[in-house]
């Protein structure tokens, strides 16, 4: 689950006018966020080591040059009753425009979606989606893939577990 974004959102795949570069205090700023970003402003100084109003100042230009996008909730997907996840790779019958901006449209708004990837190589798409069971998961794929003109064929690949990574800034 997401809370709105702050800052100027970006469509995908275009970026904000670049400015001026990150420096250290920036990326301390993004790495505090990165590991806990309800933290509170007071904190974020403190951890980063400067002034609070400092903080403040920084963070709003970070979202206001689009570096800082939004800030996630993590939930327990089992804990909400969707402890199965699975990646579906889709290919497309055909690379016609409307087809693929229906595709587009239509997908990432189904529930149980947690992501959608436009992709190059042999597939078109990969999902990621959670649901409940692996009963669910079958009839999500016939529901919603399988009975859909546009789709040529679907491959599914269960999750049986999420690692994280360190995050989008280098060491």
């Amino acid at each position: 689950m997401t809370t709105p974004s702050i800052g100027r959102p970006h469509p995908a795949g275009q970026h904000p006018p670049s400015g001026e570069p990150l420096d250290e205090v920036d990326r301390r700023i993004l790495a505090a966020l990165i590991e806990d970003a309800r933290m509170t402003n007071k904190q974020l100084a403190e951890m980063v080591g400067i002034a609070p109003s400092t903080a403040l100042m920084r963070t709003r230009a970070l979202s206001e040059r689009g570096i800082i996008t939004g800030f996630e909730a993590k939930v327990d997907l089992a804990a909400v009753g969707r402890s199965v996840q699975a990646l579906i790779s889709v290919r497309l019958r055909a690379h016609d425009r409307d087809q693929i901006d229906a595709f587009t449209a239509r997908v990432p708004q189904l529930a149980g979606v947690l992501a959608t990837f436009h992709t190059s190589g042999a597939v078109d798409y990969l999902l990621h989606i959670a649901v409940g069971s692996t009963e669910e998961l079958r009839d999500w794929v016939l529901d919603n893939l399988a009975t859909d003109p546009v789709v040529g064929h679907t491959e599914t690949t269960l999750v049986f577990e999420r690692i994280p990574g360190p995050g989008p800034l280098p060491a």
